[in-house]
């Protein structure tokens, strides 16, 4: 007889490919974000995850209550590039971006947990994870859904198209093994769990033909923050990442520019290794802050968030931080990817130089609009993200009954 699930008796195992905790990027804080969601409905969740050389785990920067819920579990693999082993892969089927998160070892004691734990669910966060689904799917026969973060291969396209000689033509290589794989996993599973509408039509463009369903990312509205009065700007993001590397260049490069007619304009950054890539330039207004403990204070301190993205795929996770906040934005069309523009004036694009510089100088000099942008930012996060509703479309995926 077939076991009917309720959230009483549901059990998930959630597989990440780096530790949640510290959130010092996009994909942390989504994973985070999915976590809670699931937890929220009381549903019973056992967490492993790997580590690598550029993502440690550390327990102690995993709260307590996430600890006693999730009873988190980590792997090591070494993902280091190795130069031999990039050449020899060029000969071999596969990716290298995802094979080198796969071990042996790894995944015989993924094999034992999981005939051990006796889930009823496999959640496999982000493609990366995705080189241990043949092994899971022999021995178990429940439902295994991939958690997208983005659409991979599209970043690696992207960096094709900006390098030039050995590196385009290797870029574009990696691209292309990387879009089989994610094709060839992204069929091979039960449903596909999107974090977008923009990835959803993508992924059936690519001719994926498995279920997906869109689980935007939870965030709750923080009704008490006010949009910063001061003439500020600022950048968030972890500056080993290229897309946020290229995204402040560019603004570094325009703000003595914006000075002249906004004298006292101040751009603060902040993130995992910026004090490593950047140097803070107070004659042209520019502060570099390091990583910060709590995105949501930068934000609301620094005022106005300006993000010319240029490469990239997926949902931008700290768009939706700062809308819950009330910060009006500026981006482009690339790095506005899964917000739904038509609901409200709730963001400015831009993709020019003189469109950024319009978009704010209009910000700066008016508070009224900023004020306006932030509430209808507000609103859009509360129509589109409650933790109540993103719980329950995690948990009918798998059949659960309240």
């Amino acid at each position: 007889m077939e076991k009917i699930l309720t959230l009483e008796t549901m059990k998930l195992l959630f597989l990440t490919s780096k530790p949640i905790f510290p959130s010092r990027d996009g994909g942390c804080y989504a994973s985070e974000k999915f976590l809670n969601c699931i937890l929220h409905s009381g549903v019973e969740v056992k967490h492993v995850t790997l580590s690598t050389p550029k993502h440690p785990f550390d327990e102690s920067a995993y709260p307590s209550e996430i600890i006693r819920a999730t009873q988190p579990i980590n792997f090591f693999v070494d993902t280091s590039v190795r130069p031999l082993s990039a050449f020899l892969h060029l000969f071999k089927s596969g990716s290298y971006n995802c094979d080198r998160f796969y071990s042996v070892s790894v995944e015989s004691a993924l094999i034992e947990l999981v005939q051990t734990e006796h889930v009823d669910g496999i959640i496999l966060d982000s493609l990366f994870t995705t080189p241990y689904l043949k092994a899971l799917r022999a021995i178990f026969k429940g439902k295994i859904v991939v958690r997208t973060h983005n659409v991979e291969h599209q970043l690696w396209e992207q960096y094709g198209a900006e390098a030039s000689g050995l590196k385009k033509w290797y870029f574009k290589r990696l691209a292309r093994d990387l879009k089989q794989f994610e094709i060839k996993q992204l069929n091979a599973v039960d449903e596909i769990l999107s974090i977008s509408k923009d990835d959803s039509e993508r992924f059936k463009s690519l001719g994926i033909h498995t279920k997906i369903t869109e689980i935007p990312v939870a965030v709750a509205v923080n009704e008490n923050t006010l949009p910063s009065e001061g003439a500020s700007l600022y950048y968030i993001g972890a500056m080993d990442w290229k897309p946020n590397q290229q995204a402040v260049a560019e603004l570094i490069a325009w703000m003595p520019r914006l000075r002249e007619s906004l004298p006292n304009l101040e751009l603060h950054i902040a993130g995992s290794k910026s004090t490593e890539f950047l140097s803070s330039d107070k004659a042209n207004g520019i502060f570099v802050h390091g990583y910060v403990k709590s995105m949501e204070d930068f934000s609301i301190e620094h005022g106005i968030l300006v993000s010319p993205i240029r490469s990239a795929s997926g949902v931008r996770i700290k768009f939706l931080e700062a809308m819950a906040a009330g910060i009006p934005i500026i981006t482009t069309q690339l790095g506005a990817l899964g917000i739904d523009l038509s609901q409200s004036d709730c963001m400015c694009i831009a993709e020019t130089e003189a469109e950024f510089t319009q978009h704010i100088t209009s910000l700066i000099l008016d508070p009224e609009k900023r004020r306006e942008i932030g509430a209808n930012a507000k609103d859009y996060i509360r129509k589109n993200h409650t933790i109540d509703t993103i719980s329950q479309a995690i948990i009918d995926v798998f059949g659960g009954n309240s």
